[in-house]
């Protein structure tokens, strides 16, 4: 196996490495994983977040596998650039996953810190299900979806198509349909109320 994909299975081995309370903190407190590295490919820094995530295609080996891969293809890309566009620093993005519900998105980019001589590379990991989740929760309080209004736009916002919420929910597509028109006009009635009252 990869050196770079055996080193982020044993990401409980590695722990912050940084002076500052408050920017382990902030670290922690993040909803996105966390991967800070040095040049050399080796982790400065893995938060919680981080580690719950990875954790989670962890026992997929192939799937591990390509999400390691892709980490080190992204990391590798950033360390490129440097030399490409000294003095222009670019975001690099991918994602990995099956579109659904386990899509892992990956964003990398160089971090200068003052404790650090050389600029190190942070590799940002959102799962985008739980970002998902995170929005329906939110959006179900907000217009007042009830809790099978709130699974089923959970599903849609994951791109699930109505014959695929029915077998999901072993509902009617006709029922997915009523659901969904029912959801459409409390977000349509929400806008307009909020349309009215900035008017």
């Amino acid at each position: 196996m990869d050196t770079f994909v055996e080193a982020l299975k044993n990401l409980n081995a590695h722990n912050g490495h940084f002076d500052s309370v408050l920017v382990q903190g902030v670290l922690e407190g993040l909803m996105d994983g966390i991967l800070i590295l040095n040049q050399q490919s080796e982790f400065v820094h893995i938060n919680s977040n981080a580690r719950t995530i990875l954790e989670k295609f962890i026992h997929n080996q192939t799937q591990f596998q390509n999400i390691g891969q892709e980490i080190k293809r992204v990391y590798r890309a950033v360390v490129d650039s440097c030399e490409l566009y000294p003095e222009n620093p670019v975001v690099i993005e991918s994602e990995i996953g099956d579109k659904r519900l386990s899509m892992l998105r990956i964003r990398a980019r160089w971090l200068q810190l003052e404790t650090y001589e050389h600029p190190l590379v942070l590799i940002l990991l959102e799962d985008q299900h739980r970002s998902i989740q995170s929005l329906v929760v939110t959006e179900a309080e907000k217009y007042d979806l009830t809790p099978r209004e709130a699974e089923i736009w959970l599903l849609r916002r994951a791109n699930c198509s109505y014959k695929e919420i029915a077998a999901e929910l072993f509902i009617s597509v006709n029922t997915v349909k009523k659901h969904v028109k029912s959801i459409r006009s409390k977000l349509d009635f929400y806008q307009f109320r909020n349309d009215s009252m900035a008017s």
